[in-house]
């Protein structure tokens, strides 16, 4: 049967945002991170060699919620997961993972609505049965429960703020503390969990404290940080101040966003200044500092968490993961990406830009913040060159400015000679080279136009007032004509095929009329198994990458609003292929990587490959 098959997934970077915490989540048991991006909360396997785990894990169980916190059960091997969202739920969730076919099954275990308000931070105990979760509420800050009842394990008192952070600590006698807005730390004992003690002194008044955590082993101490620069340790068992941990040869020049503790002596703090620091408990001295450009605002250090064996990850604002080992003075590693959707595609090689205005290319895993808004098309056409179309009205090749536009442009299509179709807000259509920025031809278009697509030899127009597909003859744009059916919506997208027989186009209900190009009229009607609006149209190559002709064109893969990808045919419209659920809000873009794989991405800021298998 033919089919198309999840082949390897390019997850997001982490969510981050400006004078917030990201709180990062490590298992030793399978080398592999937690966090959350957008709507889906993702684990995603360090080891570059996989096995018997699967290199990433996404979760989209929490429905139109943005996921905020994700960690793993202590009890290695259980694959036992927490998770929460803006809407104040939590959910416990598994995996379990066919190696065969390289798919990864997630179970749901329990869910519970908690607060009323966004979750900022889940603990574990270190039995794997208890979860302390805070955040904001109208009632209350927090909870303490058990994961697989939902039943209360105690209260939450002592804050008239936000809770930023809690945790339990890992060995008995239990214990619990939790950190907020309102600058104070709170002390608990239990189980069940009672208010012991407050502490509103041992950080400045006003100042946020945002992170807490329990010494490893026999929690014999608890650090907290805070956007007042300090370091404060208690003690674990009874939760009295004990001193600061300052070094007067390294002081402190941002606020404090994260720390984690490396052994039973030392943690890591990473802070606003760009730094990641780690620190002696005992003598209180910071015993190894790495420091990013300060000038750069993407630098500033929002997460960290120890890897074990003085390993380190910490996380910069701008979504990259950065690798530290102790004892060496450089980054051992950098993993940068994605975290908004991903809005524009190319492939051979992959390329890709979102609507924050990121640019990735993934042949040398290498970021650009070429532009200041969405991407809204890439021609890589050129060798070691990439030119890029965006929402900020430039066209800029490796980032430097080539053209810039009258009007913001809505869309744009290129082709394989280096060349753009734009259609702008002023209702222009241009003709642009795309890696010099000379505009080759410039029409004024009769009504706006939603969809271009650019050809070898043509340039097809969706308009949105009337649904039609007006074509342009690429060597005189004064020469065009009106395909005879209107599409029953706005178009959405087009795509022209190779050959330049037919022409298939996609409104915004998930309808794609296919037209003949020579006959000016529709060939099939019958492509509609979307329900929602058309977003990619790509035509399967020929599989000797010859040019296509009328008898090799057949199966053009689709992508759609409502997360499935098709493969319809021309020669039998009412045979599909299909994969649902693709990407979570979305598939934004689909291309062919070669006859036999599709390469999509999302609104979930994930880039997919799939194999198709045709026989």
């Amino acid at each position: 049967m033919p089919s198309i098959s999840f082949k390897e997934i390019i997850p997001p970077q982490p969510s981050t945002q400006r004078n917030f915490t990201t709180h990062l989540s490590y298992d030793p048991a399978t080398n592999a991170i937690a966090y959350p991006c957008g709507k889906s909360a993702f684990v995603r396997c360090l080891d570059d060699e996989v096995k018997e785990t699967p290199a990433v894990v996404q979760f989209t169980g929490h429905g139109s919620s943005v996921v905020t916190t994700v960690k793993f059960s202590p009890i290695q091997g259980s694959q036992y997961i927490c998770s929460g969202d803006e809407s104040g739920k939590v959910i416990v969730w598994g995996w379990n993972f066919d190696k065969e076919n390289n798919h990864v099954e997630v179970n749901v275990k329990s869910e519970f609505q908690v607060l009323a308000g966004p979750i900022s931070d889940i603990s574990w105990d270190f039995e794997g049965r208890r979860l302390c979760v805070v955040g904001e509420g109208r009632d209350n800050f927090g909870v303490f429960i058990s994961w697989d009842s939902g039943n209360s394990l105690g209260e939450i008192s002592g804050h008239s703020q936000r809770i930023n952070a809690c945790h339990l600590k890992q060995s008995r006698p239990m214990r619990s503390m939790t950190v907020g807005d309102d600058g104070s730390v709170v002390f608990y004992q239990g189980p069940p969990f009672k208010f012991a003690a407050s502490d509103r002194v041992h950080h400045k008044q006003g100042s946020f404290v945002r992170d807490v955590e329990f010494s490893p082993g026999s929690g014999e101490f608890v650090v907290t940080v805070g956007s007042d620069r300090k370091i404060s340790c208690f003690d674990g068992k009874t939760g009295k101040f004990v001193k600061y941990i300052e070094d007067d040869q390294e002081p402190v020049q941002g606020g404090i966003f994260a720390l984690s503790w490396l052994d039973p002596q030392k943690f890591a703090t990473v802070g606003a200044d760009a730094a990641i620091r780690v620190w002696d408990v005992t003598t209180s001295k910071c015993v190894q500092k790495w420091t990013l450009d300060k000038e750069q605002l993407a630098n500033q250090q929002v997460g960290v968490v120890a890897t074990g064996n003085g390993k380190i990850i910490s996380l910069s604002l701008d979504g990259t993961l950065n690798f530290y080992e102790l004892g060496n003075d450089k980054v051992s590693k950098t993993i940068s990406g994605h975290n908004k959707g991903i809005t524009a595609l190319a492939v051979n090689p992959l390329i890709s830009g979102s609507y924050d205005g990121r640019i990735v290319e993934w042949s040398s895993a290498s970021m650009h913040k070429d532009h200041s808004n969405l991407i809204v098309s890439l021609d890589n056409n050129k060798s070691q060159e990439y030119s890029s179309i965006s929402w900020d009205d430039t066209l800029k090749v490796n980032g430097v400015t080539r053209h810039e536009f009258k009007s913001q442009p809505k869309v744009a299509s290129v082709n394989n000679d280096g060349f753009a179709a734009v259609i702008t807000n002023d209702d222009e259509l241009l003709i642009i080279q795309s890696f010099t920025g000379e505009v080759i031809k410039n029409i004024k278009l009769k009504s706006p136009g939603s969809a271009v697509s650019l050809s070898q030899n043509f340039v097809a127009v969706g308009l949105e007032e009337t649904n039609v597909v007006q074509v342009f003859k690429l060597s005189d744009m004064e020469v065009s004509f009106e395909l005879k059916t209107p599409l029953r919506a706005k178009p959405s997208y087009i795509s022209i095929s190779p050959s330049e027989i037919y022409i298939a186009a996609g409104d915004v209900m998930g309808k794609i009329l296919l037209y003949d190009l020579e006959a000016r009229d529709v060939k099939t009607s019958r492509w509609a198994f979307h329900t929602s609006k058309i977003n990619a149209i790509s035509w399967k190559p020929a599989d000797n990458g010859a040019n296509a002709d009328e008898s090799e064109e057949d199966l053009v893969a689709t992508g759609s609003l409502d997360t499935n990808i098709f493969i319809y045919s021309v020669k039998r419209p009412m045979k599909i292929i299909k994969t649902l659920n693709a990407h979570k809000d979305g598939v934004n873009n689909l291309l062919w990587e070669t006859p036999s794989s599709l390469i999509s991405a999302g609104a979930d800021a994930c880039i997919k490959k799939w194999k198709v298998d045709l026989e």
